[in-house]
């Protein structure tokens, strides 16, 4: 199995590669331009993290990529991203020349519209994936977990209250993984998390789902991670690297 990653910046597309070189499989990230300095200096922290690894290939779209080897083609969705619809339109091209499996994924199912009927018109199949909010360590500094987080680290005392469901960084990337190393293709696959109402006293949230949904035709529940303990992961990270984040000490 070789993978090629496009988006492998974003918060989901650096975690499966993370999880695919952790099996012991070649991937070749395809990253976009950081759209802001802390973006950029959070990315070659987790490529610190990486560190050397002979199996992880790191590109760009400018790069000549187009004689590299792939039987899995991954997109991930950054719709906020100047380059993101270069970088969707090149990932259906590299599927269409190098014979790929392909597989779309997206943090927000409406954003698939636009780009479906290209899709489709240019690949016999695909495979979806729908997720939910993700959170996690290096979760997108404009995401409001984010930010509600980042002031619990600098002392603010504030509430907030989550009203959809979320899932783990790691959950989602590694079910992803799972799923693509079964060989269980073309399916749509909606992420779901069964939640119940809690309090996380510890980093001041609110839980308010109490999410009912149960799993069919491709759906996936995903519930490998506590809400607290996640969250506590992500303050972790954000202590961690809270020069980077503006953080006082």
């Amino acid at each position: 199995m070789q993978v090629m990653v496009f988006g492998a910046q974003s918060h989901i597309g650096f975690a499966i590669c993370e999880k695919f070189l952790e099996e012991g499989i070649e991937v070749c990230g395809i990253f976009l331009d950081s759209s802001s300095k802390m973006k950029k200096l959070l990315l070659e922290e987790r490529m610190l993290l990486i560190g050397r690894n002979a199996l992880f290939h790191e590109l760009t779209l400018d790069h000549e990529w187009r004689n590299k080897e792939a039987t899995h083609v991954i997109y991930c969705k950054e719709k906020s991203h100047h380059q993101d619809q270069l970088c969707f339109e090149k990932s259906v091209g590299t599927a269409v020349d190098t014979r790929s499996h392909y597989f779309y994924v997206v943090p927000d199912a409406r954003q698939i519209e636009e780009d479906d009927q290209y899709v489709t018109s240019t690949l016999e199949s695909y495979t979806l994936f729908k997720l939910t909010r993700l959170y996690g360590p290096f979760q997108p500094p404009e995401e409001k977990i984010h930010q509600h987080l980042k002031s619990c680290v600098s002392g603010q005392k504030n509430t907030l209250i989550i009203k959809e469901p979320t899932i783990y960084i790691t959950d989602a990337a590694e079910t992803i993984v799972e799923i693509i190393e079964k060989g269980d293709y073309q399916k749509v696959y909606r992420f779901l998390c069964e939640q119940k109402d809690e309090t996380i006293e510890s980093v001041s949230v609110e839980v308010k789902i109490n999410a009912k949904e149960t799993e069919s035709g491709g759906h996936r529940i995903i519930n490998k991670t506590s809400m607290e303990k996640g969250l506590l992961e992500q303050v972790s990270c954000i202590k961690m690297y809270r020069e980077i984040y503006g953080i006082d000490s």
